[in-house]
């Protein structure tokens, strides 16, 4: 899957949290962080903690694959309304 963008990652999260049949309770229980905080990632990605959306790929026992860019793709800017 190719996801660039905070809306897709948390999308896709939240899909296949759902799938699994778990709850965002569930999920909250098992890495112990509060419910409010996975609603939050599912809702605004763009304000989450690296940590707590590494919490949340554990619960779910995902992983996180990087790879580079093809070759001719270019990255626009105008999609990034933030600084990191």
């Amino acid at each position: 899957m190719n996801i660039t963008r905070p809306e897709q990652l948390s999308a896709f999260i939240k899909d296949y949290r759902s799938k699994s049949g778990l709850t965002q309770s569930d999920i909250a229980k098992l890495v112990g962080i509060r419910v409010a905080t996975v609603s939050d990632f599912e809702n605004k990605p763009q304000s989450c903690k690296l940590e707590t959306f590494f919490k949340i790929l554990a619960a779910l026992n995902l992983k996180i694959d990087i790879d580079t860019r093809d070759a001719g793709s270019q990255v626009d800017s105008s999609e990034w309304t933030e600084e990191w």
